[in-house]
């Protein structure tokens, strides 16, 4: 995956724009929480397709929950788990026609869309790749707060935390699947595969005209714990470096 994730970032929209998204992985905590390293994808015509937008460009870069040594496969599977469905990391957004996704024309924040990233990625790039069905995925977001912070170095970020009800990750592999070379097979006990679930999610927002692209750092969690210690340990000490 390493490797493949090192061509995704070769294609990726801060190689293109001049600039470079620097987030720790798992290794910058002495916790067994989060996989060693943080990876990278891109999927613009999904991405134009989810949205009904085809000026639209995304580059994920996303970690997911350490593996166990006793089951063999992330955390991401666990039920019981406050890691459960979590991941954390940061998505790159640029449309062709100049418009500043995700932000009103006032610089506002669109919060229409705050959550449209992240549904994409949780629908179209995780469950569907795990066999769950469009007609059965659920993804409802409601916002419980909102501010501005300064954040991996620059002011003016704005950031919304809410609470989300999704469909779980946990379910029983019947067959092999693509995923399960990045996750491993699940091993958990788990009732009903899918379970819509509780989450909860953060999300740092910003427009940056140098680079012609908004970026959302973001942390989606069984925990609202998970949340705040990613957020302390981890995503906070991220880096946008330019080219």
């Amino acid at each position: 995956m390493a490797v493949y994730s090192h061509m995704q970032k070769a294609d990726s929209l801060p190689e293109k724009n001049g600039f470079e998204m620097s987030i720790p992985g798992g290794l910058s905590t002495p916790e067994s929480d989060w996989y060693p390293f943080v990876m990278t994808f891109n999927d613009d015509i999904g991405f134009q397709n989810f949205t009904g937008n085809k000026n639209l460009s995304l580059t994920i870069l996303y970690n997911f929950p350490a593996f166990s040594a006793i089951k063999g496969c992330s955390r991401l599977y666990d039920p019981s788990s406050p890691y459960c469905s979590s991941f954390y990391g940061a998505y790159a957004v640029s449309s062709s026609d100049s418009a500043h996704y995700g932000f009103n024309a006032d610089g506002s924040l669109d919060e229409d869309s705050i959550s449209q990233v992240p549904q994409f990625d949780m629908q179209r790039l995780v469950l569907s790749a795990f066999g769950l069905k469009s007609a059965d995925m659920v993804f409802d977001w409601s916002k419980t707060d909102s501010g501005s912070a300064e954040y991996a170095g620059y002011d003016d970020w704005v950031w919304v935390d809410a609470e989300l009800t999704v469909n779980s990750s946990a379910h029983t592999a019947d067959g092999f699947l693509q995923p399960y070379l990045q996750y491993g097979v699940p091993h958990y006990d788990t009732e009903t595969d899918f379970e819509p679930i509780k989450m909860y999610g953060r999300v740092y927002a910003r427009y940056f005209d140098e680079y012609n692209c908004s970026i959302f750092f973001y942390i989606l969690a069984a925990d609202a714990d998970v949340i705040d210690e990613c957020d302390q340990n981890i995503l906070s000490k991220s880096e946008i470096i330019e080219l």
